[in-house]
């Protein structure tokens, strides 16, 4: 297994995902390739129904599931430790927002396409937000998701995914 070091979502890429998405009481959220939990953690706080939590180091994920107690927040949150595609090849849910943010150029990010593109775990009206780095090729569209809007900090891009009426 390949072990690639965390890199959390820096706290001026957090708050633009969630200017981004702007209201997110009561939506059901994925946070995939979740590290140290950050993002979903800000999901919580900012009114997320549930966020679901994946990531595969069991070290973070006892990180993730600590937090959540620690803010008291562990009932309106699922952690798995999972591969992230495996979890969602295998997942009945169906999400308002999933955010992505799987190691740089590791090659994980074209599995996570893949993925999508054969898995509809997106509810009808729901987002996609891809955190990448700006070397990595993303896809303009995804089964039915298109490339609303891309954003730039560094070296840091955020994707955003919505349906192609």
């Amino acid at each position: 297994m390949k072990t690639t070091s965390v890199r959390p979502t820096p706290s001026v890429v957090r708050k633009a995902i969630f200017d981004i998405l702007q209201n997110i009481e009561g939506k059901k959220f994925l946070d995939i390739y979740a590290g140290k939990g950050f993002v979903g953690i800000e999901a919580l706080k900012r009114g997320a129904h549930k966020v679901f939590f994946v990531e595969r180091n069991p070290v973070l994920c006892s990180f993730i599931k600590n937090t959540l107690k620690k803010k008291n927040l562990s009932e309106k949150a699922e952690v798995y430790m999972k591969d992230a595609v495996r979890f969602l090849e295998e997942t009945d849910e169906l999400f308002d927002i999933i955010f992505a943010d799987p190691p740089y150029l590791t090659g994980e990010l074209e599995r996570f396409f893949k993925c999508l593109e054969k898995r509809d775990i997106l509810k009808e009206d729901g987002v996609v937000i891809i955190q990448h780095h700006k070397n990595e090729a993303i896809k303009e569209k995804l089964k039915s998701l298109r490339v609303h809007k891309c954003y730039k900090y560094g070296d840091t891009l955020l994707t955003v995914y919505r349906r192609h009426e």
